[in-house]
């Protein structure tokens, strides 16, 4: 006969029922349903959710907050999963995987987006660098970039890997991107709210703010149709 495991917390009442609802909801869309599910892909799953509702909501979540959805997700999966693994080892490997989370989902979509608007801008409608006449193709796609980034986040921060970041001119390294948004941040163009990690599991993008009034550069307003 199996312990019974200690009774979890649950989110405090102040937090409203909207986002346990919403917790809830998470855990059911990404709960194991077959025998041949992947506890640890859907797990993560569920964490790159989470992560994406703290960026949605600016804040993040309480450990009493993340224990609910662990063990909604648990209750749901149990079934499926090695039996040998408790609710709590399974929350502290959600807690584990949090910290492994590069993209909250829906993250890598307005990537795309952003990539694929600066990709069709000509060179006359990318961002002027007041503090840099003449700058390079390269350093206007990027600010480009990162404008596209700020206007599809709603809070107007976003997050950005310098390998990503190359993607938005031909031939551009990871080093050099990140050379060239330093050297943006200086000139007043961006902000670096956070800085970023390195690691292939733990790493983390840096986070930023774009700072440029759309008066200050001669580029068009494209891409409105992109805001999600």
């Amino acid at each position: 006969m199996s312990l019974k495991s200690p009774v979890f917390p649950v989110s405090p009442v102040s937090n409203g029922q909207g986002l346990d609802k919403e917790l809830e909801g998470l855990a059911a869309c990404n709960a194991c349903t077959r025998k041949d599910d992947s506890a640890g892909r859907k797990r993560f799953k569920l964490a790159r959710d989470v992560r994406a509702l703290e960026k949605r909501t600016g804040r993040e979540l309480t450990t009493a907050e993340l224990m609910l959805a662990s063990n909604e997700w648990h209750r749901l999966s149990q079934r499926f999963l090695d039996p040998s693994e408790t609710r709590e080892d399974q929350f502290g490997m959600l807690l584990a995987e949090l910290g492994k989370v590069r993209v909250p989902t829906g993250e890598g979509d307005t990537l795309n987006k952003a990539l694929e608007c600066v990709s069709n801008l000509s060179f006359s409608e990318l961002p002027v660098i007041s503090g840099y006449p003449g700058a390079p193709e390269s350093w206007r796609r990027l600010t480009a970039l990162h404008r596209q980034l700020s206007r599809l986040c709603a809070n107007r921060k976003y997050f950005l890997s310098y390998r990503d970041a190359a993607k938005a001119y031909d031939g551009l390294s990871a080093q050099s991107a990140h050379n060239i948004t330093s050297a943006l941040a200086q000139l007043g163009v961006i902000k670096i709210v956070r800085k970023g990690r390195a690691g292939l599991n733990g790493g983390k993008a840096a986070e930023f703010r774009y700072l440029l009034d759309e008066s200050e550069n001669n580029a068009e307003d494209d891409g409105d149709d992109l805001v999600l």
